[in-house]
């Protein structure tokens, strides 16, 4: 009977990395299609450069809707976190793009350093109702792509002023709101000083209980961000500060929340019109194999060593 049941789970497991598999190649975008490629095929990295680089305007900086909630053509700082994790997923450094998004990032900085989420273009066009104001320039998304660019291994004025000022706050004044938290993550992740790296994510952990859109248990029954937002393999910085239970309870949940046509759901309202939606949902489905797989909670098969 145990021996069954073990087959049987190890067929579920594997039979769900094959209905995602196939999600994807019918309904993702071909970033999220190429980053599953390399993930999981042992596909070059190079495409997905080659992509992203597509994605530049002449400002330097990243637009034509890459974060799926805006339609606008401009670049915004938010398309340029979406473009530089696509990078880190494939495992690519691409000075001569970085130093071109710096660039643009310096043009529309505060005098900290600190960018914006979005620019008053977004608001031109279609866009999820979320995306309905502007925001103060702050460690969301500023945390994150400074993160991102140590990853690229570049140096520039921006960048080293705005990471200092990212630093500062998250020792003295850590925000209580999850995605500025998780956008901390990734410059926790990347920094170069990793003794100040490990300072910085015990002020992350100190916030958690207490921010915004946290969602410490299982099961997740409205938006917000958990655990595995936080720490999506078991190597994560911020693994440490969370409990295998909380772990294991958001694994299950997970995995559990995958639909019939094989891709994870989203949570919130996205633009109008069938693209938007599939386009969240490729990425939600990447993000959840990746996180299950990383865990060993999905058979993924032969599959490339997790970068």
């Amino acid at each position: 009977m145990g021996e069954a049941t073990e087959m049987n789970s190890s067929e579920r497991r594997r039979d769900s990395f094959h209905q995602a598999r196939r999600f994807m190649y019918t309904e993702a975008r071909l970033l999220e299609r190429l980053l599953f490629a390399v993930r999981f095929e042992g596909a070059p990295a190079e495409p997905v450069g080659a992509l992203i680089r597509a994605y530049q305007n002449p400002d330097g900086g990243l637009g034509h809707a890459l974060e799926p909630d805006l339609r606008c053509p401009e670049s915004q700082p938010l398309f340029v976190g979406v473009g530089l994790q696509a990078l880190r997923d494939a495992g690519l450094r691409d000075r001569d793009l970085s130093l071109r998004l710096c660039s643009f990032l310096e043009s529309v900085s505060d005098d900290s350093g600190f960018v914006p989420l979005i620019l008053p273009s977004a608001l031109h066009w279609p866009r999820a109702a979320h995306w309905s104001s502007l925001w103060e320039p702050g460690i969301n998304p500023t945390a994150e792509i400074c993160g991102l660019l140590h990853y690229q291994g570049v140096e520039h004025p921006w960048l080293e002023r705005a990471t200092r000022a990212c630093c500062d706050v998250l020792l003295h004044e850590p925000p209580r709101e999850a995605h500025a938290l998780l956008s901390a993550v990734r410059l926790v992740e990347h920094l170069p000083d990793r003794e100040l790296a490990a300072a910085l994510a015990e002020r992350i952990a100190d916030a958690l209980p207490d921010a915004s859109f946290f969602v410490a248990s299982a099961p997740v029954t409205q938006y917000g961000l958990t655990p595995l937002h936080l720490a999506p393999a078991p190597n994560s910085p911020m693994r440490r500060f969370f409990t295998q239970e909380q772990i294991d309870a958001h694994l299950a949940d997970l995995a559990a929340r995958q639909q019939e046509d094989g891709g994870w759901p989203i949570t919130w309202d996205p633009p109008p019109g069938q693209a938007p939606r599939s386009e969240w949902r490729g990425r939600m489905t990447f993000e959840a194999i990746s996180c299950l797989a990383a865990y060993g909670w999905i058979d993924c098969g032969e599959t490339r060593s997790q970068r």
